[in-house]
């Protein structure tokens, strides 16, 4: 295979302001706490990112495809076996665990109790440094308002007056807010015990508790 130096250019990265809606958090509407995030664009599919490798090389779309297919299951088995996956240019993959219920020290901690919350993700040094020579513009996004724990509780309240349940797309635009805001506010009333996660992961769906919301 013939190796070829990729030319390296400087991208443009399209950002927006977010308050911090933390629901434990002190921002308030007028004073929010405010971050900034990636405007979400069009995901690059295996199909598109075998293209642009075989474009470099001389494999062919279909072997680039094959052996990206067999890296993730690779990486899959190695993470399986508790190990770290290092990749050289691109950084290291590790498996998150955690409870399934906050325990205290005290508490008896048995390997039922432990489960695989993801996959962590860190950049190695020259991937790190390369993106930071990305163009910064502005995506024209507004703001969003910021919601206070008041407030959220008060429209579920209201839902769930009428409904036995919501869904996260629900949740959406009940607080006018982005799907990942919609799962963060979910989970953390599910963790705080105000909300009791229901069906599966695809398609999961939150009751509210006894005493919670009206019920």
């Amino acid at each position: 295979m013939r190796k070829t130096k990729a030319t390296k250019k400087s991208g443009t990265i399209a950002y927006q302001l977010n308050p911090r809606h933390d629901l434990k958090g002190e921002a308030s509407e007028k004073n929010p706490l405010m971050g900034v995030s990636v405007v979400a664009s069009t995901p690059v599919t295996t199909k598109e990112m075998a293209e642009r490798i075989s474009h470099a090389c001389t494999l062919h779309k279909a072997d680039v495809v094959a052996v990206l297919n067999a890296l993730g299951h690779e990486m899959s088995e190695a993470l399986l076996d508790g190990r770290t996956v290092q990749i050289d240019e691109i950084g290291s993959f590790s498996l998150k665990l955690g409870l399934k219920e906050p325990k205290y020290l005290e508490d008896r901690v048995t390997s039922n109790d432990v489960v695989v919350k993801g996959v962590a993700f860190r950049a190695c040094k020259e991937l790190k440094e390369e993106l930071r020579g990305a163009e910064i513009v502005s995506g024209g996004h507004a703001v969003r308002t910021l919601l206070t724990r008041t407030i959220v509780e008060h429209r579920l309240a209201t839902f769930f007056a009428d409904h036995p349940y919501i869904y996260r797309s629900q949740m959406e635009q009940l607080c006018e807010c982005s799907k990942h805001l919609a799962l963060k506010y979910l989970n953390e009333l599910v963790d705080e015990g105000y909300l009791h996660a229901l069906g599966r992961k695809n398609s999961r769906f939150y009751a509210p508790m006894p005493g919670c919301f009206g019920r």
